[in-house]
């Protein structure tokens, strides 16, 4: 019985590390191969840890609205990465791509948006920002479409 109890430890943890590392993954959870724009308008902007969301609610050709909750990189992230989030406001029209959820309606995650004032805001994710520290630079993320 000894051994049995780390071993069931042991699996328990690779186990529960496996759907931890699934969760936080962009690429499974959401399919950039498929990425499509919406216009709506900002209903809500939670910019916060462990992660950020967005509620844009869309007009169907039909006339109906639905919200599409897009999710997004940490607070703490987008303000390393010198995003302008803050741009953003309640209410205003924007078009925002994403990358749509593999299992959820009206779900994405955040590529780009261009906002009511026709200015781009983007995050060039975490790749970008490691790379300009490992060359000692300033990030360089141009505020243009992908």
């Amino acid at each position: 019985m000894g051994r049995s109890i780390p071993a069931a430890v042991c699996a328990a943890w690779l186990g529960l590390g496996g759907a931890a590392i699934a969760h936080h993954s962009v690429g499974i959870n959401f399919d950039a191969s498929k990425a499509f724009s919406l216009t709506g308008v900002l209903k809500e902007i939670d910019i916060r840890n462990p992660h950020s969301q967005i509620t844009l609610s869309v007009t169907g050709a039909d006339g109906t609205v639905k919200d599409w909750f897009i999710e997004w990189s940490d607070k703490n992230a987008l303000i390393r990465r010198k995003v302008g989030y803050e741009r953003m406001k309640i209410g205003e029209t924007v078009m925002i791509r994403v990358s749509p959820s593999r299992r959820l309606e009206n779900v994405g995650y955040f590529q780009s948006a261009t906002l009511a004032d026709g200015s781009v805001l983007r995050d060039c994710g975490a790749g970008a920002l490691r790379d300009a520290v490992e060359k000692g630079a300033d990030l360089d993320c141009p505020q243009v479409a992908r």
